[in-house]
């Protein structure tokens, strides 16, 4: 990649890519579950470096609050996890379980780690 805002719409093109799962462009609307959204980034800067080197970005795998939730979340992150991992540059580092800002809907994060 060469900007945040390549890795950004690839890492986008890739959720949209999966298939079962909606893809939610705004962190702040509602989500029908099962969804994906893709938060902003944390930027690092390697010493001498006019523009960022490294962007880390959660993305974020959602649910239905209901008995099923974890089973859903088990299938679903896995292949969410191997569309990101397949972006150019992009490198899966881990996945957290949580729920989503807007609306407090059972969820994972996943951290993936772009070179820019």
């Amino acid at each position: 990649m060469s900007t945040v805002v390549e890795a950004a719409e690839a890492l986008a093109a890739a959720l949209r890519g999966v298939e079962g799962v909606r893809y939610v462009p705004d962190l702040a609307a509602v989500v029908e579950p099962p969804a994906t959204a893709l938060g902003p980034p944390a930027l690092t800067w390697d010493a001498y470096c006019v523009e960022p080197t490294e962007a880390r970005f959660i993305a974020y795998v959602v649910v239905a609050r209901d008995e099923r939730a974890l089973p859903r979340l088990w299938d679903l992150v896995p292949r969410v996890a191997a569309a990101l991992d397949a972006v150019p540059d992009a490198v899966v580092r881990r996945a957290d379980p949580g729920l989503y800002p807007s609306g407090e809907l059972p969820c994972y994060q996943i951290q993936v780690e772009v070179s820019l």
